[in-house]
Formats: structure tokens, C-alpha cells, sequence
């Protein structure tokens, strides 16, 4: 599935009862690219993931992989996507989850929700990344509670998935990560998508921490128009 899928969302609008989330979302991201979430608490990102990958149904505009439905592409394979704990069954033991894509990754055999938050995280996410063929990735705040050496395996990985043709989406509130790693950024500011390249953010050099800090600041303050990918 990883050979030429593009990741397009057209529209795309969430609400919780009356509470608007965000709306007219749009962005393209072709196979070999990777895309930063970036929003302050509540702006909807973990939403807008899971709308990503069929989990949450949208209340207008659509998502297309590879042009199906999220629900048609996840049936087809290919499509990764990990939230942290919410997305691990805690009474499964270690072991027998680790085995999901291979006998040797790990022969703990103590449950998942007794483990340390970062051999959770870790373990969750060497089984989602460990899958072949993986066309679409899609995590959420995947940094979180891993070790130094824990966290440059994760960001060489998912240079890697990258590289090798695979759509990744990212969000998290760790700046210098997404910096090393993005071809472009969405930003979620008040309910709405502003969309920008690397190259927009900073045409001389890598994307920093501080770039990308400086550019939300700014939107924040008084952007109210999404820039489209062209």
C-alpha cells in the first residue's frame, strides 16, 4: 500500500454535542512526506488523528488514502496509527502483545498496564512501527515518556518509514522533534488549519524549535486564513 498513497483531506469539520473542534481542514501529503501537528492543549489534534484513521466520524468534508475512505484503506493493511495508552489493552501480557509482529521483541511477561509509562510507550510503539508495509503512520504525541535513547530510535525510525515512501503524521508538543522530521506543519489555531512547508518556515536552514514556536505565536495572534499545500 506504501507505493503511492497520498493522504487528502478535504473540509474536514469535528464536534463534541455543540462544541466545535475545528472545521475546513484541507491539506495533501504524498507518499515520502511527513506532517507536523501543532496545537496547544484541546486545539484537537488527538481528533483530528483519530478522524485521520476512520476512529472518529467527521460532521463534514472527508479523508481519502491512496482515494479510499479510512475505513475501506484500514481493511486493505498499511495504515498504522498509535495514541499512546489508549491505544494498548492493558491486561494483555507484554509478551504476547510484542509477538503481534515477531517472538523475539520482547519476553516480558507481565501486563501492559504494569509496566513503566515509558516501556508502554516504547513497546506499543516498536509493535505499531514493526508492521511491513506500512503505507500510512499516524501518532500522537508518540515522544512522550521515552528515555533519551528511546526517543532517537523513534525519530530515526520514523525518518525511515519516510524515506521508504510511507505518509507520516505526527503531533506533539516536543518542537525540536517535529523540526528534524517535517515537510510541512499544520497548526491548529482557533478551530481552524493553517498549513505551511518547511521551506515557508524557514527558507535558510532546518526548522527549529524556535521557528516553529515564533510561526505559531504569530498565527495565533492573528492569523484567521488557512494557507493551503498547493
Amino acid at each position: 500500500m506504501s507505493g503511492g498513497l497520498v493522504l487528502s483531506v478535504r473540509g474536514l469539520a469535528a464536534q463534541y454535542g455543540r462544541r466545535q473542534v475545528f472545521h475546513d481542514v484541507s491539506v495533501d501529503v504524498p507518499a515520502g512526506q511527513a506532517l507536523g501537528v501543532v496545537g496547544p492543549g484541546g486545539a484537537g489534534k488527538t481528533t483530528l488523528l483519530r478522524t485521520l484513521v476512520g476512529l472518529v466520524t467527521p460532521c463534514a468534508g472527508e479523508v481519502r488514502m491512496g482515494g479510499l475512505l479510512p475505513r475501506h484503506a484500514g481493511l486493505r493493511g498499511g495504515v498504522a496509527y498509535f495514541g499512546g495508552e489508549a491505544t494498548l489493552p492493558g491486561r494483555v501480557r507484554a509478551r504476547a502483545w510484542g509477538r503481534l509482529i515477531s517472538e523475539d521483541l520482547t519476553t516480558d511477561r507481565r501486563r501492559l498496564r504494569t509496566l513503566g509509562r515509558g516501556a508502554r510507550q516504547l513497546l506499543g510503539l516498536r509493535t505499531v512501527l514493526g508492521r511491513p508495509g506500512l503505507g500510512l503512520v499516524v501518532l500522537d504525541e508518540p515522544w512522550e515518556g521515552l528515555d533519551p535513547d528511546a526517543g532517537r530510535w523513534l525519530s530515526a525510525m520514523l525518518v525511515t518509514k519516510r524515506d521508504r515512501g510511507a505518509v507520516v503524521v505526527v503531533s506533539s508538543h516536543r518542537l525540536h522533534e517535529l523540526g528534524g522530521l517535517c515537510d510541512a506543519f499544520l497548526f491548529l489555531v482557533n478551530q481552524r488549519a493553517i498549513v505551511l512547508r518547511a521551506t515557508e518556515i524557514s527558507s535558510t536552514g532546518p526548522v527549529t524549535e524556535a521557528c516553529l514556536v515564533d510561526v505559531f505565536d504569530r498565527l495565533r495572534s492573528g492569523a484567521d486564513k488557512a494557507v493551503r499545500l498547493p
